[in-house]
């Protein structure tokens, strides 16, 4: 099977898989969890490539346990006892490497688990569970990659961060400004949940927003002189690789939706 092929064959499963989990939170809920996970070995190896110790286990425990208290805040309490039995067991190891341990540790948390974790609380910022709206949001992501490859592949001319991402123009950025506001605008007259200037306002935030998460990705892959983060999705490298917009996208609707948004609407 070609490249293309895999490719196409596995951003369609994907999207399948996403656009049904989100139909209600259980399903979301838990197979972003699992993504976080597989998304922190990820990170594990990226650490590896630039000798940075990963603590791996306590990693996930305190990530899984972050993710679960973003739902369920009477557990935050637990997050932070495990963070600080984590940082009094330091104290009895005796190697000099415990800041690059709780770096890495904490990176993960704040970088993977907690983002994703948001997208129920975004869900569910109006009282009920607005799948639709979610469906909407991850569209625009979606969106923002297609429309920046294709207006770039088009006009493509001068190098946006040649150092981190070499295909990327400015032209190919403005593009999906443009091309991304108009399809929240779409969005807003298909029946998405939310009035056209809010999805249009959306739809600017996210590529700004999305850049920058792939921008960043694009930087730990550099610096640790590796493609892909992984190989689990054929065609398209690893989790990171395909989460690294969302992960800085979920942070900002949160935002948007219980700060920025109450006040445009006040």
């Amino acid at each position: 099977m070609s490249n293309l092929s895999q490719r196409i064959l596995t951003g369609f499963v994907y999207v399948s898989v996403m656009i049904f989990a989100l139909t209600k939170p259980i399903y979301i809920g838990s197979l972003l969890l699992l993504v976080a996970i597989v998304a922190s070995f990820e990170l594990k190896k990226i650490c590896s490539k630039q000798h940075i110790d990963f603590d791996l286990y306590p990693t996930l425990f305190i990530g899984t346990v972050s993710y679960v208290s973003i739902l369920h805040p009477e557990l935050i309490g637990i997050v932070f006892v495990s963070i600080f039995a984590y940082f009094i067991s330091q104290l009895y190891k005796p190697t000099k490497n415990s800041l690059q341990l709780l770096g890495s540790l904490l990176l993960t948390v704040v970088y993977i688990f907690v983002p994703l974790a948001l997208i129920i609380p975004i869900g569910l910022q109006s009282g009920n569970y607005e799948n639709k709206m979610l469906i909407g949001l991850l569209i625009l992501i979606w969106s923002s990659d297609s429309w920046a490859y294709i207006s770039g592949r088009l006009f493509g001319n001068r190098k946006l961060f040649e150092r981190l991402s070499p295909n990327k123009t400015w032209e190919g950025f403005w593009g999906s400004v443009i091309l991304t506001a108009a399809t929240g605008y779409i969005l807003s007259v298909s029946g998405f949940g939310l009035n056209a200037l809010e999805w249009t306002l959306l739809g600017v935030l996210t590529v700004f927003v999305a850049t920058a998460g792939d921008l960043f990705q694009s930087m730990l892959k550099r610096n640790s002189n590796i493609k892909d983060s992984g190989n689990i999705l054929p065609g398209h490298g690893g989790i990171l690789d395909r989460f690294d917009s969302i992960l800085f996208c979920l942070p900002a609707y949160y935002i948007y939706f219980y700060h920025i948004s109450p006040l445009l609407n006040s």
